[in-house]
């Protein structure tokens, strides 16, 4: 087993230390990389084939990684050293941080700090296969790992001007590891479970759990295939679904721990905490729907796949501090730019008591965020995407589960036979506007805005949505989305008293904020509506159905929002007896804005143009 290990020789303090491991003839797992010398320093990759760590202070800091072959051989270990020294001038740039991606994968890079008046700066690559670099914003640079044929290092550095003339420079490796994803295939016809989606390196958060040796090859490996004589996805007998373990019953957070797959352990660890002081009754027995979790760096945006029964969830939902989101891709989630020639927006967010439950964190500050937080960071994404899973999986039919199949083997015929909830909800209260159906088809999966759409003012598209029964235009996107969309929000009212706003609004522009974007039609718990309340109990009779369906009845009635008015300004609704006057207007950066009101448009995870089959099945938000 030939292997190459490279790292900074010498890096200043203040500056970013990183090191690299590479596989010249095969492939590296089971990576771990100790700390074997010198003032502690933590490694938040130290399971991946990079690591990155500033030194505290001056000195020699070392380190033994180990891990083995693609086939599981002999044990290899390597060492390597880094020197710190006190910095000859101020720092003023560093790169933030050493990565190691699969060929065709997303990486960013963040210059900090953010760059100040008067200040300059540019990124250069200085080793490796040429690659093109989009550094629209300054602070961040983006591109795709390019196609290698053994793990290679590539070396990027990024030369800050300053005002008063000054230079710094700091450089960053990006370790591109030579893993063979599954083919393209955008008709859908298989046989590969991850046709035209990019899996990245994970590993089982507890390595010694009742699953471990089998989470990664049944729910994350490009070689997995569904269909044909190389069909090898996993029988129930290898990966059950976790009902399985609990006879139906609520699940214990060990259980649930078990079953976790991750790209960075701290991940599992921020999972875990979440579960153990925030999940409800109801949360943790939605897990019951599902064969694994999967929390990954690399994984936008976040999705249900019926293929293998497990979630994938975007780690952006779980960092709480600022070098655990360092490690995080921030390519934008390929969908963002679908809308670009509507002439509308159609916004959301969850409110409680007149205040948005979302709260701004800028990738240029390094504000960590507190554990508290995440059920509003996460619990509305969590809802969603087990929604999938029962509405696949509904707990009605997981007793008759045949275990020497496999998920989709239990999952096909049900699907094929149209006789998901999703299919029963479609097929009694089904959704009536052709023109919402059809700017979904544009804003979430990428079809051509014909000339009528895009002629489409914010006040008709508030006429055909007000005048329909979705509780957001994310449920004309697919059945699935339709129903998910509707036991989100639902859930969380009724856990947390979170009530969610959806409006159509002017089109959203590069400067625009919250006070600025103007609501042509919106509503405050729209889940309360009457035409909807139908379509909320047959979901909850068929996704949680422990849940008495009288608590659809006494929903409150939606608050209208106030047309010609600011999305800002529409946080205190009804308004005030002062009037408007009397409210305290919210004012948000533009970053912050872009941040929370782009979320409308991370919607289901699909293909662009037509979805095909297998799309059908891998649903998300």
């Amino acid at each position: 087993m030939a292997f190459s290990a490279v790292a900074d020789a010498v890096v200043a303090v203040g500056k970013v230390a990183g090191a690299v491991i590479a596989g010249c003839t095969s492939r590296l797992t089971e990576v771990v990389w100790t700390q074997t010398g010198g003032p502690a320093v933590t490694l938040m990759s130290a399971k991946s084939q990079a690591i990155s760590f500033e030194p505290p202070v001056a000195g020699t800091y070392t380190f033994e990684v180990t891990f083995r072959d693609a086939g599981g051989g002999a044990l290899g270990r390597d060492a390597v050293v880094v020197n710190a020294v006190a910095p000859v001038t101020p720092v003023a740039v560093l790169a933030r941080v050493d990565h190691a991606v699969r060929k065709g994968g997303n990486v960013s890079l963040r210059a900090w700090p953010a760059l100040a008046a008067g200040e300059t700066q540019t990124w250069t690559q200085t080793a490796g296969p040429a690659v093109t670099l989009d550094a629209t914003d300054p602070n961040r640079v983006l591109f795709v790992a390019p196609d290698v044929t053994r793990d290679t290092a590539l070396v990027f550095r990024v030369t800050r001007r300053l005002a008063t003339g000054g230079i710094d420079t700091d450089d960053v490796f990006v370790l591109v590891e030579n893993y063979a994803q599954a083919p393209a295939d955008p008709a859908g016809t298989g046989p590969f479970v991850f046709s035209d989606v990019h899996v990245s390196r994970v590993h089982p958060y507890r390595p010694t759990g009742p699953f471990a040796l089998n989470l990664v090859r049944c729910t994350y490996e490009a070689n997995l295939q569904y269909l044909g004589a190389g069909m090898n996805t996993c029988p129930l007998l290898t990966l059950p679904y976790l009902h399985t373990t609990t006879a139906g019953a609520v699940p214990t957070v060990d259980q649930i721990m078990d079953r976790v797959v991750v790209s960075h352990d701290w991940m599992g660890d921020v999972f875990e905490q979440l579960l153990r002081t925030q999940a409800n009754q109801d949360l943790l027995r939605l897990f019951n729907g599902v064969t694994a979790i999967v929390i990954g760096a690399q994984v936008r945006p976040s999705f249900y796949y019926a293929l293998t029964g497990a979630i994938y969830l975007d780690a952006d939902n779980f960092w709480l501090t600022a070098a655990q989101r360092d490690v995080i891709n921030e390519a934008p989630d390929f969908r963002s730019d679908f809308d670009r020639l509507l002439q509308y927006s159609g916004v959301w967010r969850y409110t409680f008591n007149n205040q948005n439950i979302f709260i701004n964190f800028p990738a240029t500050s390094r504000i960590p965020r507190d554990l508290t937080y995440l059920l509003s960071e996460a619990g509305w994404l969590l809802y969603h995407e087990l929604a999938h899973a029962s509405d696949f999986l509904p707990p009605a039919v997981r007793s008759a589960l045949d275990l020497t199949l496999t998920p989709w083997g239990n999952v096909g015929p049900r699907y094929q036979a149209q006789q998901l909830p999703s299919d029963a909800l479609t097929v009694t209260y089904p959704l009536m506007s052709a023109e919402m159906r059809g700017l979904a088809q544009v804003k979430f999966q990428g079809a051509t805005a014909d000339a009528a759409q895009i002629s489409y003012t914010p006040t008709q598209v508030g006429t055909f949505f007000s005048g329909d029964r979705a509780n957001d235009e994310y449920n004309y996107s697919t059945t699935r989305e339709d129903i998910a969309m509707v036991f989100e929000e639902f859930m969380m009212f009724r856990n947390h008293t979170f009530r969610r706003d959806v409006a159509i609004t002017d089109k959203i522009t590069p400067t625009t904020t919250s006070s600025n974007l103007t609501v042509r039609w919106g509503q405050r718990g729209r889940i309360g509506e009457a035409s909807i309340k139908p379509r909320a109990t047959l979901v909850l009779q068929n996704l949680a159905p422990w849940v008495d369906t009288a608590e659809v009845t006494n929903l409150p009635a939606p608050i209208a929002m106030r047309v010609g008015d600011s999305w800002a300004s529409n946080l205190v609704v009804p308004a005030p007896p002062g009037g408007l006057a009397s409210i305290q207007r919210i004012q948000l950066e533009p970053e912050v804005d872009r941040r929370l009101l782009m979320r409308a448009l991370t919607g289901s995870h699909g293909h662009h143009g037509t979805p095909n089959e297998r799309w059908l099945r891998r649903v998300g938000r």
